[in-house]
């Protein structure tokens, strides 16, 4: 039994993507993460040149300055084929500059204004999603 959750726990560990979060801003940013089927929870708050870095192996989720944040980083993990999705959206609205970077393939994806070409603007603004291998590191950084 005891191999059995060890197995389960390194293919887990063997299967996450890590996201460090990077403040480049000049004011704190308080990175709030948002999941379907879950409320709304603080990842952690930096202050300007911080950063952190955080562990995620399944599901969806979206990142966002503030609670009442408006621009989202989009990542769904160990998705469809063995790849990790991500992307910006503005559909709701701009708030605050972002830049995606991948380690493992993918363009790095950045939004400095509301009609920036990398971000989603509409629903079905499909191409602004990228793949890539899972189980790699993104940077996500605020303010690029």
């Amino acid at each position: 039994m005891f191999r059995l959750v060890l197995l389960t726990v390194l293919l887990s560990l063997v299967a996450a993507s890590n996201v460090k979060f990077v403040n480049r801003c000049g004011y704190n940013v308080n990175v709030i993460r948002t999941a379907n089927n879950q409320a709304p929870a603080s990842e952690g708050n930096l202050g300007p040149g911080q950063s952190f870095t955080r562990s995620y192996s399944s599901n969806g989720m979206n990142f966002k300055n503030g609670w009442n944040g408006l621009t989202l980083a989009e990542f769904s993990w160990n998705s469809w084929n063995g790849l990790d999705f991500y992307d910006l959206s503005v559909i709701v609205g701009y708030d605050i500059a972002m830049q995606i970077r991948p380690s493992t393939g993918g363009p790095t994806v950045t939004c400095t204004y509301k009609q920036c070409p990398d971000a989603y603007q509409y629903p079905s603004d499909d191409t602004k999603t990228h793949g890539t291998r899972t189980g790699g590191s993104f940077t996500l950084t605020f303010c690029p």
